[in-house]
């Protein structure tokens, strides 16, 4: 498939070497917990993929990052996700370093994170039906020198290997007359505090370490509490609209890549019509098409809310493409394959996950339909 001939030119230039170290690792050993594949990410220099050049990162345009994304998740489908909750960090970090909002921490932190290979755990929205992707469960009480945040995030994807923990948190409103706001506290790995408990139980996408983080009383000095300028639970500011259009860029690309997996095994074994396998390679592309056409725009410039948009837009749309397309592979594939290989079984499952992540369609239908008449997009 050409998209995916182009994913891993992609991922050879910005990661070399990472997807032939793992090309020969069965899929189940990839997918397992404490799996090779996020070690081999950090060997080949896949933290600092997004950050600019002069921090000491790849400098990876966003069409180049979808296509890395979807060349992981093709390899690894928890490496793909696990990537791309870094990423969506990283690139958050660097839209901050780039604002007027910057306080002159945050380049020396994404240059640490480009120079050692570290590794940023997401712990934003909540695994609660209904809570929003403003909503936090975290909570940060101000003390001399900083704060005490308490909490659970989970799921929490790279748990165990993450170096940095990236948290919404609820803060106390800054003008002190009561109320609420969204904080973003960037919490070491190492710090007191911390612990970690298995909660994943599911046998796919185990290797992305998604298992529950526990803070209690943890210092977070008042340079690594974050501001932004909006009440908890209401709209986007800038930077928060510029991280949840990479997020839905990303997390979009690693399931592509899944799915494209599976497809590519049913086209090789020239099971079925041409018909058959043609609509296969058509989903794909198109899957891929609608990623990179946002991406694009990303890359055009500015992010705002028509970006949102748009990012959500592909986003269902794609989710709907990945589950017909799993469904005909399998298919192709036959009962004889899916009874006799594990990787089909888990890939199938692979493909509806991407429903689960925030924001949920539901949650963001009459939002979509008010911005086509044009009010802003307001997305819980």
């Amino acid at each position: 498939m050409r998209t995916m001939d182009r994913a891993r030119e992609a991922c050879e230039k910005y990661l070399p070497g990472l997807a032939g170290e793992l090309r020969d690792v069965p899929l189940a050993a990839l997918e397992a917990p404490g799996g090779p594949g996020l070690a081999a990410f950090r060997r080949a220099g896949g933290p600092g993929l997004l950050i600019p050049a002069t921090y000491g990162g790849g400098g990876a345009s966003a069409l180049d990052a979808v296509r890395v994304g979807r060349a992981l998740g093709a390899v690894s489908p928890s490496l793909g996700v696990a990537a791309a909750m870094h990423n969506f960090s990283v690139a958050s970090l660097v839209a901050l370093v780039a604002s007027e909002d910057a306080s002159g921490l945050e380049w020396m932190l994404i240059e640490a994170i480009a120079r050692d290979r570290l590794l940023v755990a997401s712990g934003f929205a909540e695994g609660r039906t209904g809570a929003g992707i403003l909503d936090s469960s975290v909570t940060a009480v101000p003390v001399e020198g900083g704060f005490l945040v308490n909490g659970v995030k989970k799921p929490c994807s790279l748990t165990h290997s993450m170096d940095l923990l990236t948290a919404g948190v609820a803060l106390p409103a800054a003008d002190g007359q009561g109320g609420t706001e969204l904080g973003v506290a960037l919490v070491p790995a190492t710090s007191p505090g911390i612990t970690r408990k298995q909660f994943w139980g599911a046998p796919f996408l185990a290797g992305a370490e998604s298992d529950e983080i526990r803070l209690e009383d943890v210092h977070v000095p008042q340079e690594l509490m974050l501001r932004p300028q909006v009440e908890l639970g209401s709209g986007l500011d800038t930077l928060q609209t510029v991280g949840f259009v990479w997020f839905e860029l990303l997390v979009t690309s690693a399931y592509t890549g899944a799915v494209a997996r599976l497809a590519e095994a049913a086209v090789a074994a020239g099971r079925g019509s041409a018909t058959d396998r043609a609509a296969l390679v058509t989903g794909v592309e198109a899957a891929a098409g609608l990623a990179e056409n946002v991406a694009r725009q990303v890359d055009a410039g500015p992010v705002g809310n028509d970006e949102l948009a748009a990012s959500l837009t592909a986003r269902y749309a794609v989710q709907d493409l990945l589950v017909d397309v799993a469904d005909r592979a399998a298919e192709v594939l036959g009962g004889m394959a899916f009874a006799s290989s594990p990787d089909i079984g888990s890939l199938l499952a692979v493909s509806r996950a991407l429903a689960f992540h925030p924001p949920s369609r539901t949650a963001s239908a009459q939002a979509l339909l008010d911005h086509g008449d044009g009010a802003p997009l307001r997305v819980r």
